[in-house]
């Protein structure tokens, strides 16, 4: 009002308006991916418990905290693993009426307990001491008690200087009679007969027929593998001869003690020989 006097409000047009503040408008923020793929695993661990927890609620129990969600690829018990190794017992026998090949080594020993005339002479020392070496056989077992075979045998025995490497060969036919019919165990007598030849490195100087008696047992470890022992005493008729120092040994019966440490395997030759007996026992 001016002077007492009311004056017309002045319209400013609608374009010279006075701008009005804008408010600003707030957007959701969207969660982190990383947070949403958290929040999904969590879910996904508790679920199972969650319906564990429902059932045991209806069946009028509880499930207890700590239990294992249980899932149709959860691992079966170790009793269920063990089983069949628990229900697996030791290896069958061969079957008993079928004959076999069967071969092997043995680590053995000589020792001559009387070297006869070839160490009677006063002139030089004994020239056949005690020695070890191994013996290679292989031979055929029937369904029955009889094992017939061929061995050849070569130690290394202590001539006393006389030679660089005495060696003690044998070749010979070896037969075997079981006794009994134990499953694993079976005792068995001995009956050989061959060559015996003895001398520096591979050559003979002296050799002659050979005989020997003998005690084993055979012992099976596996379906087809035997190990034993033996124990034979052994006649060798060794020839006249002159040794690298110049005495003369005259001829005669050598009688030595031999022991075999024997380990065996065995072949099926797919023959069998009359009727299966009973099982061992």
């Amino acid at each position: 009002m001016l002077g007492g006097v009311y004056a017309d409000p002045v319209v400013l047009p609608p374009h010279e308006a006075a701008p009005r503040e804008k408010k600003a408008v707030r957007h959701p923020r969207r969660a982190p991916a990383a947070l949403v793929v958290l929040l999904g695993e969590v879910c996904a661990i508790g679920a199972p418990r969650v319906a564990a927890a429902q059932a045991g609620a209806e069946d009028g129990g509880v499930a207890p905290p700590n239990e294992a969600p249980t899932t149709a690829a959860a691992e079966p018990p170790p009793e269920l693993l063990l089983e069949p190794l628990m229900r697996a017992g030791p290896e069958e026998p061969p079957p008993s009426n079928v004959s076999f090949l069967q071969y092997g080594v043995a680590f053995t020993a000589e020792v001559p307990t009387a070297p006869g005339p070839i160490c009677a002479t006063t002139k030089a020392p004994c020239i056949l001491g005690t020695g070890g070496g191994v013996a290679i056989r292989v031979g055929y077992r029937s369904a029955g008690h009889l094992y017939v075979g061929a061995a050849y045998e070569v130690t290394k025995q202590d001539p006393n200087n006389l030679y660089r490497i005495g060696l003690l060969q044998q070749a010979r036919a070896e037969g075997r009679y079981y006794l009994g019919s134990a499953r694993e165990a079976y005792p068995y007598g001995a009956l050989g007969l061959g060559l015996t030849g003895y001398g520096n490195e591979w050559a003979v100087d002296t050799w002659g027929p050979s005989g020997s008696l003998g005690l084993g047992i055979e012992v099976q470890i596996a379906q087809r593998t035997v190990v034993g022992a033996a124990l034979a005493y052994r006649l060798a008729y060794l020839s006249a001869f002159v040794d690298t120092s110049g005495a003369a040994r005259d001829g005669g019966v050598a009688q030595i003690m031999g022991l075999d440490l024997v380990l065996e395997q065995r072949d099926s030759t797919g023959r069998p020989e009359g009727r299966a007996s009973a099982p061992r026992k």
